[in-house]
């Protein structure tokens, strides 16, 4: 096992054992957020015909891009489609047909002139404008050919994909499977957030937020438990169970090996091969990870800035890798509005709330920066990175941020 790695060092170790877990089919209803498991390649070409692009008079090419018959030209109308109709016949010279938006065009229609610029008279139609050949027509695949490769296995579904998968007729998608991720928190100390804590006990927050964050970023949560450590023989039975039922396990505490903490002990107990314990980063520092049944299982601090970082920089990676993403948090330059005092240290991770505006992008330091504090946490939507031995930031100073929560 190696200790105090390096953020990078630790990620490398975490994707080596994060793969996709499998795939299944679903309802394209259902699969926005999901990732496409197998390339989807158009069984038909868009348009399939050509289409009229306006609701407009379709016209022969004898009757189209000639000055000299203008500034004013009649055609007789031999019929008017609705939509989802077809004409019965050819289009003729001198004569037009009406069509719709999206419908097909009549044979030999060379361009669609909209209804707006024709006059009508009983069955006559009088064109006053110049039309060029191909006007207003949608041309047979110009929007997707048939056998075309739509998109690729780990490609995030979008709505677009999603309406483009649905306009070729598909109505079920593979997808990768959402992992399945368990989270236990250790500590006699700690108590449900429902209940009233007694002196010397504190209400879970860990547990939901990480339950949150896993939602978040495509994940199934399956069970949060909080451990007591009052039964060793059912704290490792618990354990085993959540490792059964996930694909992903969190604990949250009992990292710091120090008497008391027991995270690294009882993983060892049940044959974790472990990766790592301690990470060279601020909050988030006692943070470790190992590998049970081809699972792995990553330890984050108790402090709730410090889970919240290490969950942002280790676990959702690893999360995404499950569910097919190749995905680490975008990394930018942004210009900070505020001021953080302290220098030196370790590297570091500020909670921040960052825009991106007509100069570019701005960050400012969230107030609560303490381990211990929730307050950051409130509406944060990036991490202000700050390398080891980085002096106070002053307002101004650019600085390299990573975005976290984009909603926000």
């Amino acid at each position: 096992m190696r200790v105090k790695v390096s953020l990078e060092e630790a990620q490398e170790e975490l994707l080596g054992f994060a793969t996709p877990i499998g795939d299944e089919f679903i309802d394209l209803a259902h699969a926005f957020g999901r990732v496409m498991a197998v390339d989807v390649v158009a069984t038909q070409s868009l348009p399939p015909c050509i289409q009229a692009a306006v609701d407009g008079y379709a016209l022969h090419e004898e009757d189209v891009a000639r000055p000299e018959a203008y500034p004013t030209r009649r055609l007789t109308l031999r019929q008017r489609l609705k939509a989802g109709e077809t004409a019965g016949h050819g289009l003729a010279a001198g004569e037009t047909i009406r069509v719709v938006t999206g419908g097909p065009v009549p044979d030999f229609t060379s361009a669609v002139i909209a209804e707006e610029q024709v006059r009508l008279h009983g069955n006559q139609v009088f064109i006053n404008n110049i039309v060029a050949p191909g006007s207003n027509l949608k041309a047979p695949g110009e929007d997707f050919t048939n056998g075309e490769v739509i998109a690729r296995a780990g490609t995030p579904l979008t709505p677009g994909l999603v309406g483009v998968l649905a306009a070729m007729g598909q109505s079920r998608v593979a997808v990768y499977r959402q992992p399945r991720v368990a989270v236990v928190s250790f500590g006699g100390e700690i108590v449900p957030s429902w209940e009233t804590p007694d002196p010397g006990q504190t209400r879970d927050c860990n547990g939901p937020l990480l339950a949150a964050l896993v939602a978040r970023d495509g994940g199934r949560i399956t069970a949060v438990e909080i451990m007591r450590d009052t039964d060793r023989r059912a704290d490792r039975l618990l354990l085993q169970n959540l490792i059964d039922q996930s694909d992903l396990l969190l604990t949250i505490g009992g990292t710091a090996n120090e008497a008391g903490d027991q995270a690294l002990f009882i993983l060892r107990e049940l044959g974790a091969r472990m990766l790592f314990w301690g990470v060279r980063i601020k909050p988030g520092s006692h943070s470790g990870a190992g590998i049970i049944d081809d699972k792995p299982v990553i330890s984050l601090s108790g402090n709730p800035a410090a889970c919240s970082v290490g969950y942002e920089l280790l676990a959702a990676p690893v999360l995404h890798n499950l569910r097919g993403l190749r995905l680490l948090p975008v990394r930018l330059t942004a210009i900070c509005t505020n001021s953080f005092p302290r220098g030196g240290g370790p590297r570091r991770f500020l909670r921040g709330y960052a825009v991106c505006g007509q100069d570019g992008w701005r960050v400012a330091v969230l107030p609560g920066q303490k381990s211990s504090m929730l307050r950051s946490l409130v509406g944060s939507n990036a991490l202000i990175e700050l390398p080891e031995g980085h002096t106070p930031v002053e307002p101004g100073a650019r600085v390299t941020v990573l975005l976290i929560n984009p909603a926000i």
